[in-house]
C-alpha cells in the first residue's frame, strides 16, 4: 500500500449568493464565514495543499491575508453561475494541478458554508480513503423531516397525501420507530482523484461503493439561509467555538 499520498482540499466561494448576500465573507463570531473551513484544513497535516477557489477578488484577497499557506485560484466565468455544480469546480481545480506537474491522489471538497466541521472528521475521512474507498462523505441522521412524515400538497384544494407510497397518512408511528435514515450533510465530499476526473454533470459522482461518515448536529449545520446563520452564530458562541 502508497506510504505518502497527494491531498488537496479545495474550498469554493461564490461572490454571488441569494439567500444570503455576501455570505462566505459575512463575520460569524467575528471571523468571515470561508476562514472557519480554512483554518481547519491548514490544522491537517495530512492535506498537502489546501485550495481557494473563487471569483472574487475580495474573497481571495481575504484568504490571502489570512495564511500565505492557502493556495489561491481565480475561478473561470464559466463555472461561477447559479446551476455550477461544485464538483465541477473542484475537478477544475484538480485538473489545473495537473498542469502545474501535481496529481493528487484524493481531493476533499469542503463546503465553506459548513463551518463546525471538526479536524478528528477530517482526518477520518483521509484514513478512509487510503484504505482504499474511493469516495467518502458526511452524512447527517434524519430526524424531524422523515421522509416516512413527508406529505404532498395539492394547493388547490390543500388536500394532502403520504409522499411515499404505501405508506397510511393516518397512521402513527412513533419517531422511536421510525426507520434510521440518513442523507448527505452537504460539508465534505471527497474523492480519488481517478472518480473525480470521471464527473460529468450527469450525476453526483459518489463511485459505486461510496462510504459515508456521520457528523453530529452541530457539525451538520449549513448555512443556506439567514436564520441559519443566525443559528450558527448563537451556536459558536455558546460552544465557543472559533
Amino acid at each position: 500500500m502508497k506510504k505518502n499520498y497527494n491531498i488537496v482540499a479545495v474550498v469554493s466561494a461564490r461572490a454571488g449568493s441569494k439567500g444570503v448576500p455576501n455570505k462566505n465573507i459575512k463575520l460569524l463570531n467575528g471571523k468571515p464565514l470561508i476562514l472557519h473551513s480554512l483554518k481547519s484544513l491548514l490544522k491537517v497535516k495530512e492535506i498537502d495543499k489546501v485550495v481557494l477557489s473563487s471569483d472574487s477578488e475580495k474573497i481571495l484577497n481575504i484568504a490571502k491575508k489570512f495564511s500565505k499557506k492557502i493556495h489561491l485560484m481565480k475561478r473561470p466565468k464559466h463555472l461561477a453561475v447559479d446551476k455550477t455544480p461544485l464538483t465541477s469546480v473542484v475537478k477544475h481545480v484538480a485538473l489545473d494541478l495537473v498542469k502545474k506537474k501535481y496529481i493528487a491522489d484524493f481531493v476533499l471538497q469542503i463546503a465553506p458554508t459548513c463551518p463546525f466541521i471538526k479536524i478528528s472528521t477530517i482526518k477520518q475521512i483521509i484514513k478512509l480513503l487510503k484504505k482504499g474507498n474511493e469516495c467518502v462523505v458526511t452524512l447527517k441522521k434524519i430526524e424531524h423531516e422523515h421522509p416516512y412524515r413527508a406529505k404532498k400538497l395539492n394547493e388547490k384544494n390543500l388536500e394532502f397525501k403520504s409522499f411515499l407510497k404505501n405508506i397510511n397518512v393516518e397512521k402513527f408511528i412513533s419517531r422511536q420507530d421510525l426507520p434510521i435514515l440518513y442523507c448527505t450533510s452537504g460539508g465534505i465530499y471527497a474523492r480519488s482523484f481517478q472518480l473525480l476526473r470521471k464527473f460529468n454533470e450527469k450525476d453526483f459522482n459518489l463511485g459505486k461503493k461510496p462510504i459515508g461518515v456521520v457528523v453530529d448536529d452541530i457539525e451538520a449545520v449549513n448555512i443556506d439561509r439567514h436564520i441559519d446563520f443566525d443559528l450558527a452564530e448563537l451556536i459558536s458562541k455558546k460552544y465557543k467555538l472559533k
